[in-house]
């Protein structure tokens, strides 16, 4: 049941219609390839992706949404809970909006469930195969028992993993998504630039990550993340959160950071100094530097991604550092979520294309003690037709405090 056709819609969607547009055609060209008869999908980046829904819902583990993408020209279905009822139509781009809660629209169904569920059976789905984010990198925005009540409810229906076709379409980016990752990136570079700019001796961590979450907010712009580590403390220590831990002079401070907008994603890491470095840390900032900039420079549609991997650890290998570089991957990439496939790894065939928005960054730290530093930089690299574009644009040398 459709509880309401929307004729003017999508008035505050992230993109125009015909955006979206595009992406439901890509995408039902590799279900057809996969016999996929359609998608249902409750993840935000996917749900963002085809129907440009603006809610703050996804923050709330009660109340599931999901979106129906059938492989035939039917337009897309979108179910949420009455409360998301003018959202969904002036945020979305999908016309079929359908409801539940059952409590302002007696007629709408109980819970998500059974909506989704009664929209399958209206679209004639229920013995059909409905690819869902059961694979690599996915993760379904409901919870295992409602899943099993979904299944229960549709006994027919044969369930497969369609991870691999989203991301398939996901991995190229439109004009439209790269500009929007240039923009985070251009506000991630100013957020360096003045977080940087204020650094000095005996400022926490926590204090500087302030610094760099002001500078990442803005009306277009909100805060991704920033991961902080500084000192021996954390030279071993990936992905961390920011201590209350001050800067001391001879620390190598290492600042990931990523603005989003539109809910898409930057992430690129840049280095400072507490203080001139020692002779060791140079040399190894140097060597960290080359490597990044020689895996940047692999970048080149046709090419397979493993020769990104390569380009980084032959700098390594040639500078005599390789014992304390036992990287395992030098980068992913970034669009709706801010780790994406593919994975830059040594064994990572999968070809580079053009549209592709891929992270360079091998990270290692000194052996087998870190008591040298922690070395990572890392930029965020657009692929043209003929080779590449870098736009995270803060300058990769090393910020030396005074």
């Amino acid at each position: 049941m459709t509880i309401h056709q929307v004729v003017t819609h999508g008035r505050y969607a992230p993109f125009p219609v015909e955006e979206y547009r595009h992406r439901l055609a890509r995408m039902r060209a590799v279900m057809a390839e996969e016999a996929i008869d359609a998608l249902l999908l409750t993840a935000k980046e996917n749900v963002v992706y085809f129907s440009g829904i603006q809610t703050i819902g996804w923050e709330s583990k009660h109340r599931p949404l999901g979106l129906i993408v059938p492989a035939d020209s039917r337009g897309p279905v979108l179910v949420v809970a009455e409360s998301l009822e003018f959202v969904a139509y002036e945020s979305s781009c999908v016309e079929d909006v359908r409801l539940w809660g059952g409590v302002r629209v007696p007629t709408a169904p109980s819970d998500p469930i059974l909506a989704i569920r009664q929209a399958l059976q209206e679209l004639g789905l229920t013995a059909a195969r409905i690819g869902l984010e059961l694979g690599y990198g996915m993760r379904m925005g409901m919870s295992q028992a409602d899943f099993d009540a979904l299944r229960a409810g549709l006994p027919r229906m044969q369930a497969v993993d369609a991870s691999g076709a989203l991301w398939k379409v996901r991995m190229i980016k439109s004009r439209a998504e790269i500009e929007c990752i240039r923009g985070a990136c251009e506000a991630t570079s100013e957020a360096f630039r003045s977080a940087f700019t204020a650094l000095r001796e005996g400022m926490t961590e926590r204090e500087l990550a302030g610094l760099m979450f002001r500078g990442l907010a803005g009306s277009d712009y909100k805060p991704g993340f920033v991961m902080v580590r500084s000192g021996r403390l954390k030279y071993r220590m990936i992905n961390v959160e920011a201590f209350d831990k001050p800067l001391e002079r001879g620390d190598l401070v290492i600042v990931d950071a990523g603005a989003t907008y539109k809910d898409y994603w930057t992430d690129f890491m840049r280095m400072a100094s507490i203080g001139e470095p020692t002779l060791e840390q140079r040399t190894f900032f140097d060597c960290n530097l080359a490597a990044q900039q020689s895996g940047v420079a692999a970048i080149r549609p046709g090419r397979p991604l493993k020769e990104i991997f390569n380009a980084c650890a032959g700098v390594i290998k040639e500078r005599g550092l390789a014992h304390h570089a036992p990287i395992e991957r030098v980068g992913h990439g970034v669009g709706l979520d801010m780790h994406e496939p593919p994975s830059i790894a040594s064994n990572s065939e999968t070809l580079i294309e053009e549209g592709m928005v891929l992270t360079v960054e091998p990270i290692f730290t000194d052996q087998p003690d870190g008591r040298i530093g922690n070395f990572a930089l890392e930029d965020v690299v657009v692929v043209t037709p003929t080779g590449h574009e870098i736009i995270s644009r803060f300058p990769k040398d090393l910020w030396i405090v005074s």
